[in-house]
């Protein structure tokens, strides 16, 4: 049995010879080497690439935070909830940072990820807490430990569950058809862009257990949430004090996706019931972001 396997391997092995020696297979045998050439040169270019962006971000000084986004929103400095919380808290904790958007997601393919004194890293909750120790708490907070437990319950409430509903309802049921305006031109493609990006928020929502649920469902989660940061709020003027905390960055950024990147009735719902909410929205905007015009893009 083994002598007749090896006799019908060797002459399959015979007849991909006689073919590689065809123009077909010599055009075959080119083309794949062409194409693994061109591999090779596109991955060591990226490489050199990678290398000398990182070359240029080492040089931003010590202690500048290099802060990797994706590009300004028409209507809002970020349409990533996190990275605007990051930049918001950045701006509270008056670190100084740069901006960049050429490589907007980092190796755990997160948006935003910072680059610090030659040291990269990622996700907004991991960098805040980093950045806070290193900067020896940047944001004078007094808050009891009950404040820090609802401040921390209401950060990730917001976080893991809020963005979810709105991402469910601007980009998957409304097709980003009130949102798409918000990138740049270049990214308005209806082919391209908006079909791969639907794509991969689909894939994040079904894993993280918000795919299925109607455009009703959907609200219904976004606009009791709503309702649930206005009750812990009050009358304070911010989330937890007299006087704005870390968890405030993260209430900020959400409110700015529902009021100014959702939809026209999320967008509504929010102003015709929600007053609390639109003034601490305004006063937060007022406090940090005084520049809020200048770093929409065009």
């Amino acid at each position: 049995m083994a002598c007749v396997e090896r006799a019908g391997g060797g002459a399959v092995w015979t007849e991909l010879s006689r073919w590689a020696s065809t123009t077909a297979g010599r055009r075959l045998a080119k083309t794949l080497l062409t194409a693994a050439l061109l591999g090779v040169g596109l991955k060591l270019w990226a490489r050199r690439r990678r290398h000398q962006r990182r070359q240029r971000w080492s040089q931003a000084g010590k202690d500048v935070v290099v802060l990797h986004q994706f590009e300004r929103g028409t209507n809002m400095p970020n349409l990533s909830p996190f990275a605007l919380k990051l930049e918001t808290f950045l701006r509270m904790a008056k670190i100084q940072y740069v901006v960049d958007t050429e490589e907007p997601q980092g190796v755990r393919g997160k948006c935003p990820w910072i680059t610090i004194n030659g040291q990269e890293l990622s996700d907004s909750e991991l960098i805040m807490e980093y950045l806070t120790k290193h900067f020896n708490d940047p944001i004078p907070e007094q808050l009891t430990p009950a404040q820090h437990g609802l401040g921390r319950a209401v950060q990730v409430m917001l976080d893991e569950h809020t963005t979810l509903a709105v991402g469910r309802k601007r980009r998957i049921l409304e097709q980003m058809g009130n949102s798409i305006d918000c990138f740049l031109k270049v990214y308005r493609s209806e082919c391209v862009f908006k079909k791969l990006f639907v794509s991969l928020i689909k894939k994040k929502l079904y894993v993280r257990g918000m795919s299925e649920y109607s455009e009703e469902e959907a609200l219904f989660f976004l606009y009791r949430e709503l309702r649930a940061l206005e009750d812990v709020m009050g009358d304070k003027p911010f989330l937890l004090a007299d006087a704005p905390s870390t968890y405030d960055a993260a209430v900020f950024a959400e409110l700015t996706q529902v009021l100014l990147g959702c939809a026209p009735e999320a967008e509504r719902y929010v102003r015709e019931n929600h007053a609390v909410l639109v003034g601490y929205h305004e006063r937060m905007k007022a406090k940090y972001w005084p520049d809020w015009q200048q770093c929409r893009a065009d």
